[in-house]
């Protein structure tokens, strides 16, 4: 997935062909561009996930290990929802 969009209080989201995805709590600091892989649940409860990332600054060639806490997955119409349903007005 590529980030393409920097949301409030440091959350990223990602998009690809499949959906959109709201991510948070990466140890790096993550740029437009940026490609995030999904690769395992860590703890399915607390959603949180191991994933791979490279950097559009390094042209995608190498990738980075990192855990990332997954805060919505969906398609763009169940992200505007989702988005009015969390932000306070």
């Amino acid at each position: 997935m590529e980030v393409v969009r920097y949301l409030h209080n440091s959350d990223l989201l990602l998009e690809d062909e499949q959906g959109v995805a709201i991510i948070g709590g990466s140890s790096y600091v993550l740029s437009l561009g940026d490609k995030v892989y999904i690769d395992q649940v860590i703890d399915e409860q607390a959603k949180l996930f191991l994933v791979k990332i490279s950097f559009a600054s390094a042209a995608h060639q190498m990738l980075h290990e990192d855990q990332i806490q997954m805060k919505f997955t969906g398609c763009r119409s169940t992200l505007e929802q989702y988005i009015q349903g969390t932000t306070v007005h």
